[in-house]
C-alpha cells in the first residue's frame, strides 16, 4: 500500500509537469530565414508590428494579410496565454505548500503514533484537487490556489512515512522495505512522462485533462483501499497473526518511562550537526532533482527539439533507470551492512559520495553538448538519476532513522521541509536563464545543479553521522562515543537466541 501511494501521490504531484506542454499555446510564423514561437497573449500586437514593419513586407497589402492571418491564428489555437514567468510560478505554488506543512505532518505523526488518519486526509484532499483541476484552470488565480492547497495535504502525508516503518519493520530489513514503499516516487516518475505525452495526443476530454482525471480517480480508489489495509502499528492491525505480532513486537516503539509519548527534543534536534548535514544534503540533492521534474520536458521541446511523444518517452528514461538501481541499491546496502564492513556511519558516506558526484559530472557534461548530442544528452540525465538513487537508498537519505528512529517522521519533516525550497525556487531561475530556451541557457541550469551536487557530497563526507544521538536515546541509557561496527550481538527478549540489532 505505500508503494501504491507514493506512486499514485507523484503522479498528482507531476501531473501538471508535463501537462503545461500541452495546456499552453505556442504559436509559429514561418518564412524564409525566422521562426518565431509567441505564448503570451499580450505579446500578440507587439509580434504583429515587428514583422509587418519588417524588409520583407513591404506593400501595404502584404502587411495588413500578416497581421490578419497571425491574429487567426491566435483566435483559433487552442490553450492557455501563460508566458514562461506564468507556467513557473504555476509549478512553483505545489512546493510553496508542500513547504509548510512538513514539519507540522511529521510531528503530527510521531506526536500521536498515528500516519493512517493524516495519509486518507492528505490523499483524499489531493484526489478532489486533481479531479477539479482541468475546470478550474482557465482561472490562473484559482488554479494556483489549488496547486498551493494541494502541495499543503501533500506536504503533511510525505513524513508519515517513514514512521510506519519504524513500527513494522526490524532494523535489518528497513532499507530493503522503505526502499521498495518509496520506489512508488520512481516508478510515478518513469510512468507520468511517457503517459502524459500518450493522453495529451489521444485522451478523453480533450487530451490534457484527461491527465489530472486519471491521476485524480487513482487517488481515490488508493483511499477506498488504504481504510481497510493500512494500521498504524502491528498491535492495532485486526488480522496479524501472533507469529507476526512477536516478531515485530521487539522493534516497535513504545512508550519510554518518565517520558511522555515522542515528547519531542527540539533543543538536540535544532543543535543538532548531523541532523544539519542531513538539511544541506536534501536541499542538493533536491535542487537537481527538482530541476529535471520541473524543466525536463520543457528542456526536451526547446533545446533537444523532440515532438511530444518523444519528449514523453524520453523524459521517462531517467526516471527507469533511477526505478532499477532504487529496487536494487537497498538490497545491496542491507547485505553491506551484514557484512560488517565498516560502521553504518562510513558506508552511508561510501554510498552518498558516489550518489551525488555521478548526477554532478553527468550535468556539467550535458551543459556541453549540443542539440547533435541530444540522445547522449538523455543517456547522462538518466545516469544522474541512477546515481542519485544510491545516495537516497543508501546515503543521507534514511539516516534519519539511524540517528532518532522514534523521531524520524519530524526528522524527515525538517529536511524535506529544507528540501523543497529548490521546488519553487528552481523553476523561477530555469525561467529567468531560458528567456529563449537555447542549449546555452540550459548549460547554465545544469551548472548551477552539477555545482550544487558537488557540494552536497562534500558536506555529508566531512559531517556525516549515523550514530545514535544522545537526545534520542531512552532515559537512562549511556552513549556510545565511538560507532565502531554496525551491529552488535543481543538477546532477543523473544527467543534465547542471539541476533543483531543496529547500534
Amino acid at each position: 500500500m505505500c508503494l501504491a501511494g507514493t506512486f499514485t501521490f507523484f503522479l498528482m504531484r507531476l501531473n501538471l509537469s508535463f501537462a503545461l506542454v500541452c495546456m499552453v499555446r505556442e504559436f509559429r510564423y514561418v518564412n524564409d530565414t525566422t521562426v518565431v514561437a509567441i505564448s503570451n497573449d499580450s505579446f500578440r500586437d507587439d509580434i504583429t508590428t515587428r514583422f509587418v514593419s519588417s524588409p520583407g513586407y513591404d506593400s501595404a497589402e502584404q502587411k495588413d494579410s500578416f497581421g490578419d492571418d497571425l491574429r487567426h491564428i491566435f483566435d483559433e489555437e487552442e490553450g492557455f496565454d501563460w508566458n514562461k514567468e506564468v507556467q513557473g510560478s504555476m509549478l512553483s505554488a505545489f512546493y510553496y505548500g508542500f513547504w509548510v506543512t512538513q514539519v507540522f505532518g511529521g510531528w503530527l505523526s510521531d506526536r500521536i503514533a498515528g500516519s493512517k488518519a493524516i495519509l486518507i486526509l492528505a490523499m483524499s484532499t489531493m484526489s478532489v484537487i486533481s479531479l477539479l483541476s482541468p475546470f478550474v484552470a482557465q482561472w490562473s488565480r484559482i488554479f494556483f490556489f489549488l496547486r498551493l492547497t494541494l502541495g499543503l495535504a501533500s506536504g503533511l502525508a510525505f513524513p508519515t512515512i517513514q514512521p510506519l516503518f519504524s513500527r513494522w519493520s526490524a532494523p535489518d530489513e528497513r532499507a530493503t522495505l522503505i526502499g521498495l514503499a518509496f520506489a512508488g516516487f520512481t516508478l510515478g516518475s518513469s510512468i507520468t512522462f511517457p503517459l502524459s505525452g500518450f493522453l495529451c495526443e489521444y485522451g478523453f476530454a480533450g487530451g490534457w485533462p484527461s491527465i489530472f482525471y486519471l491521476s485524480g480517480l487513482l487517488g481515490v480508489i488508493w483511499v477506498v483501499l488504504a481504510i481497510f489495509l493500512v494500521h498504524d502499528s502491528p498491535e492495532t492491525h485486526p488480522r496479524i497473526t501472533n507469529d507476526e505480532l512477536t516478531f515485530l513486537e521487539p522493534y516497535c516503539l513504545k512508550k519510554q518511562h518518565g517520558k511522555k509519548y515522542n515528547s519531542i527534543p527540539w533543543k538536540g534536534i535544532l543543535t543538532s550537526g548531523p541532523v544539519h548535514t542531513i538539511n544541506v544534503s536534501q536541499f542538493c540533492l533536491n535542487w537537481g532533482f527538482y530541476t529535471l521534474i520541473s524543466g525536463l520536458p520543457i528542456f526536451m521541446k526547446e533545446a533537444l527539439k523532440f515532438d511530444i511523444t518523444q519528449n514523453g518517452l524520453l523524459s521517462s528514461m531517467p526516471y527507469a533507470a533511477a526505478l532499477v538501481v532504487h529496487l536494487v541499491a537497498g538490497k545491496f546496502f542491507d547485505w553491506c551492512r551484514g557484512k560488517q564492513l565498516c560502521s553504518v556511519t562510513w558506508l552511508r558516506k561510501i554510498f552518498n559520495t558516489i550518489g551525488f558526484l555521478l548526477p554532478a559530472c553527468s550535468f556539467f557534461i550535458v551543459g556541453q553538448l549540443t542539440f547533435e548530442w541530444r540522445y547522449i544528452a538523455v543517456f547522462l540525465l538518466a545516469l544522474s538519476q541512477a546515481g542519485s538513487e544510491i545516495a537516497i537508498m543508501g546515503g543521507f537519505m534514511f539516516s534519519n532513522i539511524d540517528l532518532a528512529p522514534q523521531y524520524s517522521g519530524v526528522l524527515q519533516g525538517i529536511s524535506n521541509t529544507i528540501g523543497t525550497i529548490p521546488g519553487f525556487v528552481s523553476p523561477i531561475v530555469i525561467a529567468y536563464l531560458t528567456p529563449s530556451g537555447s542549449a546555452s541557457e540550459w548549460a547554465k541550469v545544469f551548472y548551477i545543479s552539477g555545482s550544487l551536487y558537488i557540494f552536497g557530497a562534500l558536506i555529508y563526507l566531512i559531517f556525516g553521522s549515523s550514530e545514535r544521538q544522545k537526545w534520542a536515546l531512552p532515559l537512562g541509557a549511556d552513549i556510545q562515543e565511538k560507532n565502531t561496527r554496525l551491529f552488535q550481538p543481543t538477546v532477543s527478549p523473544v527467543s534465547n537466541r542471539t541476533e543483531t540489532f543496529e547500534s
